[in-house]
């Protein structure tokens, strides 16, 4: 009947408790499962692993580490759920989990869960620091009352970096200078079309800009050319059939080409390009002097490059020449950095010459095609002079001059290193950072610097601290092409974990017209903290029998400020044990493991054994603690012959100066226990017994 009113009771308890939650809150406009989230549910924040480099064009794979700070409720079903649009605005074509979905569970107490996602990247992305944005899907409880199980979608983000080393779709129009075409005759022009990006070029067209029968007119043709497509470092030659004015005279010819195209993402390139062709007037026959060759050691330069031509010139007369003067002539594009006029007192009949001449572009020069025209013409002017000429592009990012947005010098960081390589937590390091000027003709000034680091620790504050300085450094200026070198101590808070941190270096400088810019550059320092795994003192006696275990424990501390890996231990040395050896698995900071296994010795006398505690760090270093161990091991007494007494002194039967004790004998063997256990677990039944007879008796007289 008791029991029948407490059953009662709990249901009427547990019917009031479903009214509550559905009458009593929905009437008052309370939402349980709000209710739920008010009373606890997981704060996640999310870090990446390592610092990674994601590459324009290329799939890589990110580490990210969530982390629970919640103290009173765990998350459990997480899904990690792509969060991007795809369209041109977007640099991140793909975005995948490949770590297995869901993950199971994350504890709260600062637990941690790592996943790992696959980010494809669009191969136009620009080089820079972008957010990529995710959501995490979990499950979760409330520990309180209602007790209430909750789903929840939370929006994520993580800061990521992207090199794109690929150039872009570039058109330069490129001739061999082998042609010499005479004036008033017709000439055949190879042109070649060079890609010098990595990315295609397509609808392409080329054509001689305005043709004139002053200067050159087309023989045949309308002088365009299409072409659908033109892969990176892809060329294509392209033959115009000319006549060359009557009027000109022995020298080099501007051709002035149309050049119109698209990249890969539609852009559209119009741009003019020109090439020098050198004639040969009605002054000259060029049978006396010949130019064989005219080789540049660059086809392509940039403002700061210096590069020679080298030029073959061969007397192809009857007789030996006289004094001969042979110069080079750039526009005002190109400067002559050795002299540009030799004079040779005799070149003899089919002897060659090799003159070498070098050159370097104006700072200011412009984009484009630029010719160098040869002259060979004797210093008497008894013979016949000849030019020839040649084009070099001029590759500039300036359409010729310093205007202010355009042509902008970059600050970048060419290197950096600490010493030590590997950073230790708590301890000071040296770092050296060497800042390039990457412009090749304007100077950087007034720079001024700074460095940060996102993660910190909620007890010591940031990662790196400066000792005896701050975060900022100045330098005056910096040359074209030139470098700087900064140097700074830090100091690693002594929680820091073993992994890579993320510093931003952010730069705030002067061009040579005082116009400011500001850069930002990413580098990582790998942070060590080393381990420490204790074991407490294996206590053991110092006798033992052979094949009598022996039984020990002790316990096993991680008492440093990092997670170590693959715990295990194994016994060695005359000594068998169960179990012999056991494998605990990680050992979270702060955690306490106790253990135990029985030692059993094999052999009598002196015996020496080992357990061996074996680990690996966040570096992935395997270290060992071995506590030593040893004890004296007997032989197992053997119990007396049971035969025939043999007689004492006084005619008594016995074991000599045993006369007297043999009734305690019995008292003293194993039998004696025995029995007087079995009497002992024969009472205790009894008793057992009779209780539950006496209980029976009662409850049926009630």
């Amino acid at each position: 009947m008791m029991k029948k009113l407490m059953l009662k009771k709990t249901w009427y308890r547990l019917a009031l408790i479903i009214f509550f939650f559905t009458a009593i809150l929905p009437a008052a406009g309370l939402d349980t499962v709000a209710f739920a989230v008010e009373a606890g549910q997981p704060d996640i924040d999310v870090i990446l692993k390592e610092y990674v480099e994601l590459k324009a064009g290329e799939t890589g794979s990110l580490t990210l580490t969530f982390k629970n700070n919640s103290t009173t409720t765990s998350a459990r079903s997480i899904y990690f759920l792509p969060n991007y649009q795809k369209d041109s605005d977007n640099i991140f074509t793909d975005i995948r989990p490949i770590t297995e979905m869901p993950v199971k569970y994350l504890t709260s107490y600062d637990g941690k869960i790592d996943m790992e996602i696959s980010v494809t990247v669009d191969k136009f992305a620009a080089e820079g620091i972008y957010s990529l944005p995710f959501k995490l899907k979990y499950s979760y409880a409330v520990p309180e009352p209602p007790n209430y199980s909750a789903e929840t979608i939370v929006e994520m983000s993580v800061n990521v970096m992207v090199k794109n080393d690929k150039r872009k779709a570039e058109l330069v129009l490129e001739s061999d200078g082998s042609v010499l075409a005479p004036a008033g005759g017709t000439f055949e022009l190879p042109v070649t079309v060079r890609n010098k990006g990595d990315f295609i070029a397509k609808d392409i067209k080329v054509s001689i800009k305005d043709p004139s029968p002053d200067t050159f007119a087309l023989v045949s043709g309308s002088g365009r050319y299409d072409m659908d497509i033109l892969h990176g470092e892809e060329t294509k030659t392209l033959k115009y059939l000319l006549r060359v004015s009557s009027s000109f005279k022995t020298g080099s010819y501007r051709l002035q080409f149309s050049l119109e195209y698209s990249d890969e993402r539609g852009t559209v390139v119009n741009e003019d390009q020109e090439i020098w062709i050198p004639v040969s007037g009605s002054g000259g026959t060029g049978t006396v002097f010949e130019v064989l060759e005219i080789t540049p050691s660059k086809t392509t330069v940039k403002p700061a490059d210096i590069f020679d031509v080298s030029v073959k010139v061969k007397n192809s007369g009857a007789y030996d020449s006289g004094q001969v003067r042979i110069s080079a002539e750039g526009t005002s594009v190109l400067l002559p950095v050795s002299q540009n006029l030799y004079i040779i007192q005799s070149i003899k009949k089919d002897e060659t010459k090799v003159i070498n001449f070098k050159f370097q572009p104006h700072p200011e020069a412009p984009r484009g095609g630029v010719p160098i025209t040869i002259r060979v013409e004797p210093v008497d002017g008894g013979e016949t002079a000849i030019s020839q000429a040649i084009s070099v592009f001029v590759d500039s990012d300036t359409t010729g001059g310093s205007e202010p947005g355009k042509n902008v010098p970059k600050l970048i960081i060419k290197s950096y290193s600490s010493e030590p390589t590997l950073v230790n937590a708590g301890e000071n390091f040296n770092l050296t950072m060497q800042f390039l000027n990457t412009h090749s003709t304007r100077e950087v000034r007034n720079i001024k610097g700074s460095f940060s680091v996102t993660e910190s620790s909620s007890e010591t504050g940031n990662v790196f601290t400066p000792v005896g300085s701050s975060n900022t450094f100045y330098i005056d200026k910096i040359s074209p092409q030139k470098t700087a070198d900064w140097n700074v101590t830090l100091y690693t808070i002594p929680d820091a974990k073993s992994k890579t941190y993320t510093m931003s270096i952010f730069f705030e400088y002067e061009d040579d017209l005082g116009t400011s810019h500001t850069a930002t550059e990413i580098i990582g320092i790998p942070v060590y903290q080393p381990s420490r795994f204790e074991v407490s003192e294996i206590s053991l006696p110092p006798e033992t029998f052979i094949g009598q275990p022996v039984y020990t424990g002790f316990e096993m501390y991680n008492l440093g400020k990092t997670e170590i890996y693959n715990v295990k231990l194994r016994v060695e040395g005359d000594f068998d044990a169960q179990p012999k050896s056991n494998y605990f698995g990680n050992f979270e900071s702060g955690r306490v493991e106790y253990y135990e296994l029985n030692l059993i010795p094999m052999m009598p006398g002196q015996a020496n054994g080992s357990i061996i505690f074996q680990y690996e760090n966040a570096s992935g270093e395997v270290h060992e603690v071995v506590k030593e161990f040893s004890m004296n091991v007997m032989e197992m007494m053997m119990p007396p012959d049971d035969g025939f007494p043999v007689d004492g002194p006084g005619g008594k039967p016995g074991i000599p100066g045993m006369e007297e004790e043999p009734s305690k004998s019995f008292f003293k063997s194993v039998w004696f226990y025995i029995i007087l256990g079995v009497v002992v677990v024969g009472v205790v039944v009894t008793i057992i017994l009779v209780a539950r007879k006496r209980k029976n008796d009662k409850e049926f007289d009630f």
